[in-house]
């Protein structure tokens, strides 16, 4: 009989820690995606507020463009530069691009390159360029390995800008980027150190 109970009592325990297990992952996938609505509202927020600082017509974007800063802003508002951008480029002959970085030519039953952005960093990349209303997306089509001189250096945070692009917006001559990404994926120490960043500002030629 004594056996019966402590069986009895042993599933009762194993049903109780499966109950507990279960109500906890339970609640870290209701935080979890609590915070992920967080998060999207939040990145929403800020590209509005960053539009209504200027114009996003992709035309405006066609041309070469300096890279000149990382800056930072909690809301789309305030806007703190956080460090310069010592030598890179940004040539956009077409906006947006094609979806694909090959297309079909029927008259000659080839497959072309497809206009694409060029990054001049030290290593020399192309990009396709998803554009709809003042959202943006980048792809990578190729890019050299020359490898880098020195650690940190800009062409890795660069290269997370764009991986991460939200959206973007055009003020006179200069062009804001703002990009997100979670700082824990990072791979690489970025040039700003422990200081965030989540705007890339160009400057036209």
């Amino acid at each position: 009989m004594s056996d019966l109970i402590k069986i009895s009592e042993k599933i009762t325990f194993v049903k109780t820690q499966k109950i507990i297990v279960q109500s906890v992952v339970f609640v870290v996938v209701l935080i979890a995606m609590g915070c992920g609505k967080e998060n999207a509202l939040e990145h929403d927020m800020i590209s509005s507020n960053l539009l209504k600082r200027g114009a996003i017509y992709p035309k405006l974007l066609i041309g070469e463009w300096d890279l000149i800063k990382f800056a930072y802003t909690a809301d789309g508002k305030k806007i703190f530069d956080v460090v310069k951008i010592k030598s890179s480029y940004l040539d956009i002959p077409v906006a947006p691009t094609d979806a694909v970085c090959e297309v079909y030519d029927p008259k000659t039953g080839m497959f072309n390159f497809s206009e694409q952005w060029r990054l001049s960093c030290i290593n020399g990349s192309m990009w396709l360029a998803s554009i709809s209303g003042n959202s943006i997306r980048f792809t990578l089509c190729g890019t050299t390995k020359r490898g880098l001189p020195y650690y940190p250096h800009e062409e890795q945070d660069i290269y997370w800008a764009f991986y991460n692009a939200k959206s973007f917006v055009i003020k006179g001559n200069e062009l804001m980027i703002y990009f997100t990404g979670d700082e824990g994926d990072k791979d690489f120490t970025s040039i700003a150190g422990e200081k965030k960043i989540n705007l890339l500002i160009l400057k036209k030629r």
